[in-house]
């Protein structure tokens, strides 16, 4: 039994090859938002000025370093210069290999020496889309001396609604194995709560009998 040639009009393939290409190109086009939905602010450090390096970092004993993009809460929390002599960090310190020439500072004005703890914050609004992402805080933590009257490095991230409720959050420090004259690399990852629109990053640096030595560096808050 012969078998039977189909013969396939030039036209047809034509129409076939048109079809084919007119659904690559509408699958590529309906793929195209859901590439514009994707979160913008993955893979990006959110926190701004996060090593201290937008203002002047002190360099005496009693000064004040200003810290833009930052509300010092209590104590006065302020930046050092590396160079700062007085200061328990310096270029030659174990620490971020991106430092710059400054980094976060509890303080030696008489706010910072008569206050149990000196606090700094940064308020970052967040999209709707950053909700259920994975978030990661990290950064260089200092701490200065050990026991009661060590000074201790903590940040903390915390996620909350508009009127401000805190939904959750991530924290880095208080950690007493950090020791000596270095920082070390601390980070934690988590969720970015259902609802929040706003993560706000809280640097303390808590205990001291006088200046509050305790310093930070290179934070970051990064969602993926």
């Amino acid at each position: 039994m012969r078998k039977r040639t189909t013969i396939v009009h030039p036209r047809t393939l034509v129409c076939v090859v048109l079809v084919l290409v007119g659904a690559m190109l509408t699958t590529t086009a309906s793929a195209a938002p859901a590439a514009s939905n994707a979160c913008g602010l993955c893979g990006k450090n959110l926190i701004k000025n996060p090593g201290a390096e937008g203002g002047a970092g002190i360099t005496a004993v009693g000064a004040y370093g200003v810290v833009p993009g930052w509300t010092s809460e209590a104590g006065q929390f302020g930046a050092a210069s590396y160079a700062f002599p007085n200061g328990w960090f310096q270029k030659t310190s174990k620490g971020s290999p991106k430092r710059g020439k400054n980094y976060f500072f509890g303080g030696t004005t008489t706010e910072a020496t008569s206050a149990k703890a000196t606090i700094g914050k940064q308020t970052i609004k967040l999209p709707a889309a950053a909700a259920g992402h994975t978030v990661t805080l990290g950064g260089w933590l200092g701490n200065y001396g050990s026991g009661p009257s060590g000074n201790m490095t903590k940040v903390r991230a915390e996620f909350a609604k508009a009127d401000g409720t805190v939904l959750g959050g991530l924290r880095i420090g208080n950690d007493t194995t950090i020791s000596g004259t270095d920082m070390a690399f601390r980070s934690r990852k988590g969720k970015v709560p259902r609802g929040a629109t706003q993560v706000t990053i809280v640097v303390t640096f808590s205990g001291g009998n006088n200046y509050k030595l305790a310093g930070a560096d290179d934070l970051s808050l990064v969602l993926a």
